[in-house]
């Protein structure tokens, strides 16, 4: 390479240098004289393409051309280019003419475009990703509510009642058990006069957004989580009581010794394809049990008495403080010594409960507890420990984690987008 294609390269990464920080606002006066005096001196055609090249939609469409917006084929080529084609700029170089003759512009065009492409390559992934330069009123275009008591009754013989807008009072009778909702919102099974004949099976659902609390027919209570179904008999008969579950629920079971309860898994919803999913039988106890699709482990914790949980062939007895989980990906049944339950049963005392939680496993439920969806544009690091209300607006609890200082969010429509 001759020394006047040296000066000239040397030439074209202070000219690119001086177009990108044009580009992005940062060019002081003096860097803005220099440059305006050096593109006075070019012929029209040149001009404008250094022009071209200090415009964030004319850069972008010549690299999108050249590289079919492949970003990381873009970004290698670039890379070799600078090891091939150019050699660290003197402390002070002398701005030349653009010299006419089609290998000169070659030469030119190359190295400033690797300049100001390379350039244009991070700040664009930088623009996309780092939501926390904008300002609030652009993060947070709207806010979201909290969910609420809301589900849907789905009687045996198929009709349906929207729990949250009914009345008070009587809402159906199951042979001689009546469906009752009370005062306080729960949904109650009020056994009459004990009857021969087929058992009526109802089921309860709560959507994204909502929760609820039933009182079963043997005064067993249910709480519900968001996005959860629960399917019971209008009376329990026969040696147990049997329910099955799609998504968490917390259970309050009334004592019978002489007709278990027990807890399956609803066929299709959580249950891991061809394998078998976790089973929970009780006596009298309180326990939670979390077995959401969308989740890597089922889980049961208990809060008093005692569980016998099995998967398959395995079977793990629980004490209060302690949970068992079935791991989906080794489909392994596992049990945990001491965990601090409040976690687990946050939800169902109206909190976020987080203990060296992740980002995903926090936005899992708050996708669940706001309705909304949720993406990620870079990848979060940080465990995070704290508690919040569930009352709260979805901006409070955004706004909340973006204290720590480690993840920023923005709210569009249903829409949530989390960035590091």
């Amino acid at each position: 390479m001759s020394i006047s294609d040296q000066q000239l390269i040397e030439t074209m990464q202070e000219i690119g240098g001086l177009l990108f920080r044009r580009l992005t606002g940062e060019l002081n006066i003096h860097e803005q004289i220099a440059l305006d005096n050096w593109l006075k001196e070019q012929d029209p055609n040149s001009r404008q393409f250094f022009e071209d090249c200090s415009d964030w939609d004319q850069v972008h469409l010549a690299l999108s051309s050249m590289y079919d917006f492949n970003e990381r084929a873009a970004l290698a080529d670039i890379q070799k280019k600078i090891q091939l084609a150019t050699q660290p700029a003197a402390p002070a170089v002398e701005i030349v003419k653009l010299r006419r003759g089609w290998r000169i512009y070659s030469i030119a065009a190359t190295v400033l475009f690797v300049v100001v492409g390379v350039a244009m390559f991070f700040t664009l992934n930088k623009r996309k990703t780092n939501i926390a330069t904008l300002p609030i009123e652009q993060r947070f275009h709207n806010d979201i509510f909290p969910g609420g008591d809301k589900a849907v009754l789905e009687l045996a013989d198929g009709s349906k009642i929207v729990l949250d807008n009914a009345s008070n009072g009587e809402l159906a009778h199951q042979g001689t058990t009546k469906v009752v909702k009370l005062d306080n919102g729960q949904l109650a099974y009020h056994i009459g006069q004990s009857e021969a004949g087929p058992v009526s099976y109802n089921t309860i659902s709560t959507p994204r957004g909502g929760q609820y609390q039933v009182m079963l027919p043997d005064g067993s209570k249910v709480w519900l989580n968001a996005l959860s179904g629960l399917r019971f008999p209008a009376a329990f008969t026969g040696r147990e009581r049997k329910v099955e579950l799609n998504g968490e629920a917390y259970f309050e079971i009334a004592k019978n010794t002489s007709m278990p309860f027990k807890v399956t898994l609803a066929h299709g919803t959580s249950e891991i394809a061809g394998h078998e999913s976790l089973e929970v039988d009780v006596l009298g106890t309180e326990f939670d049990l979390m077995a959401y699709a969308d989740e890597e482990r089922q889980k049961v914790t208990v809060i008093n008495g005692a569980v016998s949980a099995r998967s398959g062939h395995e079977q793990i007895t629980l004490q209060p403080n302690q949970q068992g989980y079935l791991d989906k990906k080794f489909y392994t049944l596992n049990l945990i010594d001491s965990i601090n339950v409040d976690e687990a049963i946050g939800w169902k005392n109206g909190r976020f409960q987080f203990y060296d939680a992740s980002i995903e496993a926090i936005m899992r439920q708050a996708a669940r507890w706001y309705d909304v969806e949720v993406s990620y544009d870079g990848k979060v690091n940080q465990q995070f420990r704290g508690t919040i209300p569930r009352n709260v607006n979805l901006s409070t609890l955004l706004k909340i984690l973006e204290a720590t200082g480690w993840v920023h969010f923005r709210i569009d429509g249903k829409k949530v987008t989390v960035s590091p």
